[in-house]
């Protein structure tokens, strides 16, 4: 009978408990002492990851997805419940953890039947948004401005969204915040710094001035899909439009989700919370001076739901 990996290291993140063979730092803000059977093991071997590609899925179904990093390492998502982790004898924790929390757990929700969205979310004076958008668009800048203007940090990045009888909920995902370093010099948070981003030399993970980490779930309210444009404008959307942009702006690896036969489920899922949610386009100039104005706009649209 093959022993049993001790997992020291317990989170209660996205509404499960997760027992990990590994520290995961990012979710340092929501380890638990709660020692009862875990719905997610994260585990690690010692033995190469069978038929793992590099930069594709395969084995795909709920019975298992498998895919690797090139000089990293293999994962295996299985089921809804367990990652298995086949490290490469060069591979660094920050990047083991960085793909453990990002593809796989993304994977992972998917497998479970979650809607997992890509974004940044902050609550201001009781009502939460989401801000999202195409890579590039500024949805950690723009959340670190709310933030800066007295909000509280929900989510950045990857979050699991369910719909409620009384509207949706969003789980909060992260305390702290990844921003380049020109924003970091308009926001003054030098001293916020944590770490430099793994994958890009002038991005860095950030503490904020107050976060939800570790809460219930938090009512969401609105999402905001970001544009670039030359001037600032905030319009609603509704109907289909709102659908569109809402599953363009948040979809987290679609091509994942179309390997998985998932499409239909996710799309669904998200038509039963888009219909509950005010959903806005803010377009607005990629200059850092402009974000009062941003932040202004959006608060006043929040205010405006009563």
């Amino acid at each position: 009978m093959t022993d049993q990996p001790i997992l020291p290291w317990r989170y209660h993140h996205s509404g499960l408990l997760v027992a990990s063979q590994i520290e995961l730092a990012a979710w340092e803000a929501f380890r638990t002492e709660n020692e009862g059977e875990p719905e997610v093991a994260i585990t690690l071997s010692d033995e190469p990851c069978p038929d793992c590609p590099s930069d594709a899925l395969t084995g795909v179904g709920n019975q298992g997805i498998r895919f690797a990093v090139e000089g990293v390492g293999g994962w295996q998502v299985q089921e809804g419940r367990r990652i298995l982790l086949h490290p490469s004898l060069s591979a660094h924790p920050r990047e083991l953890q960085l793909f453990t929390l990002g593809s796989a757990w993304g994977l992972l929700g998917y497998q479970r039947g979650q809607a997992m969205w890509h974004g940044s979310a902050v609550e201001l004076d009781g009502r939460c948004v989401l801000f999202c958008g195409e890579a590039g668009e500024g949805k950690s800048t723009m959340a670190a401005a709310m933030l800066a203007a007295g909000a509280r940090l929900v989510a950045d990045d990857l979050s699991r969204i369910v719909p409620d009888r009384t509207g949706p909920r969003i789980f909060p995902s992260s305390s702290r915040i990844k921003l380049w370093r020109e924003a970091i010099d308009e926001f003054g948070w030098e001293d916020r710094i944590i770490e430099r981003d793994w994958m890009r030399d002038d991005k860095y993970h950030c503490s904020v001035p107050s976060h939800c980490a570790g809460a219930g779930p938090v009512k969401l309210d609105a999402v905001v899909v970001l544009q670039s444009g030359k001037d600032i404008e905030l319009q609603p959307l509704g109907g289909g439009a709102a659908l569109t942009e809402v599953l363009a702006g948040t979809i987290y690896r679609p091509e994942a989700l179309e390997a998985m036969g998932r499409w239909g489920e996710q799309g669904a899922l998200a038509a039963r919370i888009v219909s509950q949610l005010s959903v806005w386009k803010l377009t607005r100039p990629r200059d850092l001076g402009a974000l009062q104005h941003s932040v202004d706009e959006v608060s006043a649209m929040l205010d405006s739901l009563g």
